[in-house]
């Protein structure tokens, strides 16, 4: 048995230590490089880097000290790639190897990769072949006006778009990609997991989101909008390679760069299987940090939000979509619904993502020259991606930021904003046409307690959009929703908002049937709006009837409610109120001060500005000190708590102290008394119930006029209830502390004398 055991261990240990692991070395310098960017660039990036006002030289563009490089991959097992922006080298290595690069004078530290990239894709339907396509223009096209576009000839053309992904096979075989062949407009290909060009194989999810920006149909049917675009073609994710995808991304993003990009398609997400909620925050993720630098040259990185949106454990958008300066791309399936998939934003750090939103749903290229239906933000991302390149052909003065900027501005919700929609979607109109005239569609009414939206047209079943900003510009609630029509109703149809649910300062954005207006709580009428984008509307003073409309609830579409709920661990301790000299036959019995400690989770709901629910659950002990005296002269009757002493004294004392340990539950309302600067005053009223899990009775015993001493314990249990129950009131600040008082109803002891019913105490937040 040692033997084996011996053996185990070292097997043990030698996998420990011969095991490989994926990490970036990060350099110190990039002394002792030269660097010449008219031979390094493309002409469309030196274009591209002159349009941004950027420096060719920067020293991010020079490239990694080879002498750096080759030492460390004299330490370790594998050299997988080498960014120049992170002035870094990804290695495969032992833990033993990688002690001695962290050694090196030049590195100046080293990273674990335990990356799992997702291609952002939902499931995809059984593919048909010969897909029927009864209109002209395909609803992906159409739900940004994508025949706008065509109509002027811009499909894109002089744009340059990087499109990263899994493998695009068939592209150079397929039927909706002979265009591109046949005119020459795919570039340049790279295959970073195998070093060589050749893309067209692996993976087909790229053949799909290629699709989606320059696929025709049929010869005639444009699947996206920029089938006159110039394309390079990465690949980035191989399923077995998990670990290296992040570096190949990163390399793919210097490449796109180096190789004259304007916009990068990428539909592809990191969340959590690799971060924490806390790290969407656009500058954690090393792919973020990658994204930033592109942005920063000048590049439009389209990303996808991701498919998390029906995930409970994680919800928000994966990196890169949080990154400043990306344009990220939820789904819908039509102007106003949004698909349950997407993920929401705001990032970790409260800024404001998606951007905005395209359709989710969409025809895509499938194998052996068919086509088929498949959903997702993947998706969704290569649809913005091509009308961004429809955009920069319009405008091939505009910077990136500008770029993104206009996208953002010609979207159907502009300027009303929300975390599950972004902008909304955007439109080609914006752009061929112009701003859309001002249109008034509803009105704001309010009286003490409603605000009111009122529509032009009550017979429109429309949705209307409304959240609920904050000083800062964060959202805290949003909803969409719309006016029932399943009966006629009256021309004082509406829906009304309940004022008690919004704080002082906070704004109530608006946006139905192309109209948006905004209304300041506190002030008298509604703040002004862009007027050349959406129409400004007043808002009615005095009270207003909404007739038999207002019986209706409105019917909610889609609701989103920031969550105003704390939770805080706390620390209570008390002491209860003695009953002195309660009689009981010949005994007197005299309670000194007791007292209870424990610990609890608390967590709150604030359900309205004053009122909120709560609970409060923990584990705790409590001490009851118990002090009986006997008079001489009736003897030394049996005593309640404990046996009698076998001593033929006169006079004794006995001492009790009975221990508890509970399991306790609260549930409570709170009522908020007034907010301060950093904390509100509270009042709470609950009730609770105490489960005594164990209890330990320990009895002194005095005699002689205290010259001798007899202990006694033992766990007390026959004449214990298990379950109290009583009512408690408190009052404190929020993040602080309070003072709380409690009455028990319920006796704990069976036996007829009971311990102390009052309770008071302080709670550390």
């Amino acid at each position: 048995m040692k033997k084996i055991i011996a053996i185990f261990v070292f097997l043990s240990v030698s996998v420990t230590m011969f095991a490989q692991n994926c990490y970036w070395v990060f350099f110190t310098d990039k002394n002792n490089t030269t660097f010449d960017p008219y031979s390094y660039f493309d002409a469309k990036a030196i274009e591209r880097y002159q349009l941004n006002n950027l420096d060719l030289y920067d020293v991010s563009n020079y490239p990694v000290n080879e002498r750096y490089t080759d030492a460390v991959n004299a330490l370790t097992e594998e050299n997988v790639g080498v960014s120049r922006w992170l002035n870094a080298q990804a290695v495969m290595a032992t833990e033993t190897e990688i002690e001695m690069v962290e050694q090196l004078p030049f590195v100046d530290r080293v990273q674990l990769i335990a990356t799992e990239a997702a291609l952002a894709q939902a499931p995809v339907a059984t593919e048909r072949e010969n897909v029927e396509v009864l209109d002209a223009t395909m609803k992906q096209v159409a739900l940004m006006q994508g025949e706008k576009f065509q109509a002027r000839n811009i499909n894109g053309k002089g744009v340059r778009i990087a499109v990263f992904d899994g493998g695009f096979p068939d592209v150079d075989t397929h039927p909706a990609f002979k265009h591109l062949r046949d005119n020459h407009q795919i570039v340049k290909t790279w295959n970073f997991a195998n070093k060589k060009e050749n893309v067209y194989g692996y993976n087909s999810h790229g053949r799909m989101v290629l699709s989606c920006i320059a696929g025709i149909m049929n010869d005639t049917t444009m699947l996206g909008l920029a089938p006159g675009a110039e394309f390079l073609l990465a690949r980035t994710e191989v399923e077995a390679e998990k670990l290296k995808e992040e570096v190949w991304w990163v390399q793919a993003l210097e490449w796109a760069d180096q190789n004259g990009a304007h916009i990068v398609s990428s539909s592809l997400g990191y969340g959590i299987d690799l971060h924490s909620l806390k790290d969407m925050d656009g500058k954690t993720s090393v792919v973020a940090k990658g994204a930033s630098m592109a942005a920063a040259k000048g590049i439009l990185v389209c990303t996808a939000m991701g498919n998390e949106g029906s995930d409970g454990d994680w919800k928000m958008m994966v990196t890169p979509a949080d990154v400043e300066g990306v344009l990220s791309v939820g789904a819908v399936s039509s102007l106003e619904t949004m698909e349950s998939y997407s993920s929401f934003g705001p990032t970790a750090d409260g800024r404001r993502k998606p951007n905005v939103v395209a359709c989710g749903n969409d025809m895509v290229a499938s194998g052996k020259g068919n086509f088929t239906y498949a959903q997702g933000t993947s998706f969704a991302t290569p649809m913005t991606s091509g009308f961004a390149a429809c955009v920069k052909q319009m405008h091939p003065e505009w910077t990136a930021t500008q770029l993104l900027e206009e996208i953002e501005k010609s979207a159907n919700h502009y300027p009303y904003y929300d975390y599950a929609f972004g902008y909304g979607v955007p439109q080609a109109g914006y752009f061929t046409d112009g701003p859309k005239a001002a249109k008034h569609s509803f009105d704001l009414m309010e009286d003490e307690n409603y605000l009111y939206i009122v529509p032009v047209n009550p017979y429109e079943n429309l949705k209307v959009f409304y959240n609920y900003q904050n000083g800062d510009g964060s959202i805290n609630d949003y909803f969409v929703k719309k006016f029932l029509t399943d009966k006629i109703v009256t021309s004082k149809s509406s829906f009304r908002i309940d004022k008690s649910d919004l704080e002082n300062g906070q704004t109530v954005n608006i946006w139905y049937n192309d109209q948006y207006a905004k209304y300041v709580v506190g002030k008298d009428k509604v703040a002004a709006a862009d007027s050349v984008v959406r129409e400004n509307v007043t808002i009615s003073k005095g009270d207003f009837g909404c007739g038999s409309s207002n019986k209706k609830p409105s019917n909610t579409i889609y609701t989103h409610k920031k969550k105003k709920y704390s939770g805080n661990l706390v620390l209570n301790a008390s002491f209860m109120v003695p009953s002195m000299w309660t009689p009981t036959g010949n005994i007197h019995q005299a309670q000194r001060v007791s007292r209870s400690f424990s610990f609890s989770y608390v967590n709150n709901w604030q359900l309205a500005k004053v009122y909120g629910l709560g609970f409060r659950i923990g584990f705790g002990s409590s001490w009851y000190a118990l002090q009986d005296y006997t008079d001489p002269k009736y003897g030394t009757p049996a005593l309640p708590l404990g046996p009698d002493p076998n001593s033929d004294m006169d006079v004794y004392i006995k001492k009790h102290n009975l221990k508890t340990s509970q399991f306790d539950l609260e549930l409570f309302q709170r009522f908020t008394l007034a907010r301060l600067s950093t904390t509100s005053l509270y009042l709470e009223t609950g009730v609770f119930g105490d489960w005594i899990t164990g209890s330990r009775l320990k009895t002194r015993t005095l005699v002689d006029d205290r010259k001798h001493t007899f202990m006694e314990r033992h766990y007390f249990r026959e004449g214990l209830n298990k379950l109290d129950c009583g009512v408690r009131l408190r009052i404190g600040f929020t993040k602080y502390c309070a003072l709380y008082g409690q009455y028990r109803i319920t006796p704990i002891l069976k036996n007829g004398i009971d311990l102390p019913k009052w309770e008071v105490g302080i709670q550390i937040f």
